[in-house]
């Protein structure tokens, strides 16, 4: 099957980035349906924004990664009508680091654990773009402590993803 998609990404990428765009940003729109949990946006909770980077990085390529994640904020605000632009700018900068992150690691051989290196330094980009624009109401620090706190879900949803993922493709090789 990943060779399949690989494959239909040679012959057509633009239609396999467009897809992986429109999935980058319906998907996180599903997810914030969803009542909040102790006060907190299910998508704080559950990371929604990081998984289509992470999937398309894992099952296609680098390229349409990128694109899902410097694109889907800016969508994804313009769809929801979100007027906060200092999250978009804040989770535009996150997705990237993330997704730069755990493409050069994975391009290194580093397991499913890329993960973890990659949320946390984007979230300290995040913590920095704060400290040095005060883009919200929170020091650099309770950003960083309080959103790994609050995703906490989510990392685990990506570890779990990444594994099953990077399995899957592993076995698929050795086939």
């Amino acid at each position: 099957m990943i060779d399949l998609i690989k494959h239909q990404y040679k012959t057509s990428p633009t239609w396999i980035m467009l897809m992986t765009v429109v999935v980058a940003v319906l998907f996180p729109i599903v997810v914030h349906l969803g009542p909040p949990v102790q006060g907190s946006p299910l998508g704080a909770i559950l990371l929604p924004m990081f998984y289509v980077p992470l999937v398309a990085l894992i099952l296609i390529d680098k390229v349409p990664a990128l694109v899902a994640a410097a694109l889907s904020p800016t969508l994804n605000f313009l769809i929801s009508g979100n007027e906060q632009w200092s999250l978009l700018i804040l989770l535009s900068l996150e997705l990237i680091v993330f997704t730069l992150v755990i493409s050069d690691l994975f391009s290194r051989k580093i397991s499913f654990w890329a993960v973890v290196p990659g949320i946390l330094l984007a979230k300290l980009a995040g913590a920095g773009l704060i400290m040095a624009f005060g883009l919200l109401p929170l020091s650099p620090v309770n950003y960083f402590i309080q959103s790994l706190y609050t995703g906490l879900p989510g990392i685990l949803i990506l570890l779990v993803l990444s594994f099953l993922l990077k399995v899957n493709t592993e076995k698929e090789r050795m086939l």
